[in-house]
C-alpha cells in the first residue's frame, strides 16, 4: 500500500497496547483504565511479549535498550505485533517503556512502507531503541508525506529516572511534523489523570484526520 493510501485508511478505533519490560498486557490495561474510561469510543487490547519473560527483547548484561548495539528477540516481537495489528484490524499502537520503543519501531516501519498500515502511535516513557536508530534516521530523512502518515503522541517526564526523556524527544523528532510531545511530572509512569484530556484530544484529531485524509490537526 502506498503512502497516499495509508493516509486515507480509516481508523478502526482499535488500539493494541504493549507493556514494558517485565510486565504483562493485563497489568498495563489496569494502569490504562482511566484512559480507557475516558475514551469510550476506542477499544484497547493488550499483547504479551513472546519471550514468556515479559520482555520484548533482551541484550547484553550492563546495557540498556538505549545503549545496547543489538537485541535478542526483537525481530520475533516485531513480527508478532505486526501480525496482530493486521489480524485484529487495529489502527493504532500504544506502548509503555520498552513497549513504547517497540511501538516507535512499528510506527516507523509503517510510515516507511515496511510494515502494516497504522494511523497512530502513543509512546509512553520511551527512549531511543539503539539498534533501530538507523530505521528512525531513515524516517527523519523520508518525504514529509511519509512522516505524516502515522500520527504520534510521545508522553514524557523530566522526572523519568529510567529512560532519559531527551531520548524520547529524539524519537518524537523523527516523526515530525505529525508528532506531539505531552510532558507530565509523574516520572516513569503512564500519564496521570490530568493529562487524559490531552490524550483524548490526540485520539479525536487522529480519528478525524483519518476521515479527511489530510493528516492535519484541528
Amino acid at each position: 500500500m502506498d503512502v497516499g493510501a495509508r493516509m486515507q485508511a480509516a481508523c478502526s478505533g482499535r488500539i493494541l497496547c504493549l507493556h514494558g519490560s517485565g510486565g504483562r498486557g493485563a497489568t498495563l490495561l489496569q494502569r490504562l483504565a482511566p484512559l480507557c474510561a475516558a475514551a469510550p469510543d476506542w477499544n484497547f487490547d493488550a499483547l504479551d511479549a513472546p519471550s514468556g519473560l515479559g520482555k520484548w527483547w533482551s541484550y547484553a548484561p550492563g546495557q540498556r535498550s538505549f545503549t545496547a548495539l543489538s537485541y535478542v528477540g526483537a525481530e520475533e516481537s516485531i513480527a508478532l505485533v505486526e501480525s496482530h495489528l493486521v489480524a485484529g484490524g487495529y489502527c493504532g499502537v500504544l506502548g509503555f517503556s520498552q513497549g513504547a520503543m517497540l511501538a516507535a519501531i512499528i510506527a516507523a516501519r509503517s510510515a516507511l512502507g515496511e510494515g502494516p498500515p497504522l494511523r497512530l502511535a502513543i509512546c509512553m516513557s520511551a527512549a531511543l531503541p539503539k539498534p533501530y536508530e538507523d530505521l528512525l534516521l531513515r524516517l527523519c530523512n523520508a518525504p514529509e508525506m511519509a512522516r505524516q502518515s502515522v500520527r504520534t503522541l510521545h508522553c514524557l517526564s523530566k522526572a523519568d529516572d529510567v529512560n532519559p526523556p531527551q531520548l524520547g524527544e529524539q524519537v518524537a523528532s523523527c516523526f515530525m511534523p505529525s508528532s506531539k510531545v505531552l510532558w507530565h511530572n509523574s516520572g516513569h509512569q503512564v500519564p496521570p489523570t490530568e493529562c487524559l484530556g490531552d490524550v483524548g484530544t490526540f485520539l479525536h484529531q487522529s480519528a478525524r484526520a483519518s476521515l479527511v485524509g489530510d493528516g492535519e490537526s484541528d
